[in-house]
């Protein structure tokens, strides 16, 4: 999914509510994973439950230009590696993650639209992420 103007709008209206929520929606993802993706729950508490929400709202905050936020995707990508998280996991964790959005907000806070625009830069972050796993994983001859 690319990320379109409409989808970056919608974000950027809704970020300071994530911002603000963070910690709340944070707690709620992990409490989600924990009943609904145990096995994407296991591998990121292992990784000491970073903060998906704030990494998530950090992400839309560079929504605009996302070049420097993406410096830091290598890291991130060697971090997944490390803890062996799979492509199938970022699927649940997305699940989790906007339901906590719901869950948090209400949908006064953030309309169905607005989760889509997410949900549209979340795959993007997520793919990018994966790709360079991938790379990470496949070393160049």
């Amino acid at each position: 999914m690319a990320i379109d103007n409409t989808a970056v709008q919608l974000i950027k209206q809704t970020a300071g509510a994530i911002r603000e929520k963070s910690q709340e929606i944070n707690q709620l993802v992990y409490e989600n994973l924990s009943k609904d993706h145990k096995p994407a729950y296991a591998i990121l508490q292992r990784a000491g439950l970073p903060s998906l929400a704030g990494i998530v709202a950090s992400y839309a905050a560079s929504i605009d230009n996302l070049e420097p936020f993406l410096k830091h995707a290598p890291k991130i990508a060697r971090m997944h590696h490390r803890i062996n998280l799979q492509e199938e996991h970022f699927e649940m964790v997305a699940n989790a993650l906007f339901s906590a959005f719901r869950q948090a907000l209400g949908t006064e806070a953030i309309s169905e639209a607005a989760i889509h625009a997410w949900r549209c830069a979340y795959e993007h972050l997520a793919n990018t992420l994966i790709t360079l796993q991938k790379e990470i994983q496949t070393p160049a001859l």
